[in-house]
């Protein structure tokens, strides 16, 4: 019995659970010669083989409640005591097959729960870039015509201008181009977050042979998520790092700043660094990417103020 018992077990694992009850049904005709065997629970008839005599099956459903939630029947009904042992253990088994089978009916739907929103979501996103697309359109042609209007009348075309026209039209078309910068990154598809800045400017700032050790000082109670590719973070500070190599001490801090949902990094060195010229562009180049500013003050030290956003779903504490 053990041994028909495990296998059963094996097919529900192999299977699935309905698999598996169905293995037991048709264990339990084998064993005790029986016709036909049905499963129940309470009043609902999980499953059945053979031939399962209506009448019966109407009597399971007018059991009161009060009787055992699961029950395991054959017919004709055990006659040897052998029999109704192998009825006795089956049912008893039959508890675990309905826990499981319940469990897997249970994971199913919340598999199919988890498939719809999926689905829902991908829908969004098409909707919400199919709309993007449509207000880069609205957005960008009638400002593609003002520039092209300004500059066909600053080479010229329509006719000599004075000077104060010249710099109206300058003036127009700086700020057209201006104005493209800023459709360009409002409208750009988003670009996943970093969890956590933190890991990035601990390895970027890590003890390194012929280089004075770093003073870290940042949140050590929270995480700090924010906009922006991880390249571009890990980029910025390899950046901040190569940078003040030569400096006898260097201070990192990272808090809060005063700008709601806004990151404060400062790196201090003291004397011996100095940007070159191209690492400052670089920093600068990077602060724009990530949508942030860059501030660099060289005495009575070097001093790099990056004003960096944070995610915008996980709120920057407020600036003490």
């Amino acid at each position: 019995m053990e041994t028909t018992l495990t296998a059963v077990a094996e097919q529900a694992l192999r299977g699935g659970t309905r698999a598996g009850l169905e293995a037991l049904l048709k264990a339990s005709l084998r064993l005790t010669g029986a016709t036909g065997a049905a499963l129940y629970e309470g009043r609902v008839c999980v499953m059945k083989v053979g031939n399962v005599p209506a009448r019966r099956a109407a009597n399971i459903k007018d059991r009161k409640s009060t009787q055992r939630p699961s029950v395991l029947e054959v017919w004709p009904a055990p006659l040897t005591t052998s029999q109704r042992s192998v009825v006795a253990r089956f049912s008893a088994f039959a508890p675990a097959l309905l826990a499981a089978h319940a469990r897997e009916v249970a994971q199913g739907a919340r598999q199919a729960r988890l498939l719809e929103a999926k689905q829902r979501l991908e829908r969004t996103v098409a909707a919400q870039d199919k709309r993007r697309s449509r207000a880069a359109h609205d957005l960008r042609t009638p400002l593609m015509v003002i520039r092209g209007y300004v500059d066909m009348m600053i080479k010229g075309t329509g006719g000599p201008l004075g000077a104060q026209a010249q710099r109206y039209l300058e003036r127009i078309a700086k700020v057209a181009a201006d104005q493209k910068d800023l459709i360009d990154r409002r409208l750009a598809p988003s670009v996943p977050g970093l969890d956590d800045l933190r890991p990035v400017l601990e390895h970027a700032f890590a003890p390194v042979k012929g280089r004075a050790t770093p003073t870290l000082m940042l949140p050590g109670e929270r995480t700090v998520p924010v906009q922006g590719a991880r390249a571009d973070w890990e980029l910025l500070a390899r950046t901040l790092a190569k940078g003040t190599t030569g400096a006898v001490a260097v201070d990192v801090h990272l808090g809060p700043a005063p700008e709601a949902s806004h990151w404060l990094l400062r790196v201090r060195a003291c004397p011996g660094a100095a940007l070159t010229a191209r690492t400052e562009a670089m920093l600068r180049q990077l602060a724009g990417r990530l949508g942030g500013t860059l501030a660099v003050a060289v005495e009575p030290r070097l001093e790099i103020t990056l004003v960096l956003p944070g995610d915008d779903a996980f709120p920057v504490p407020s600036h003490p």
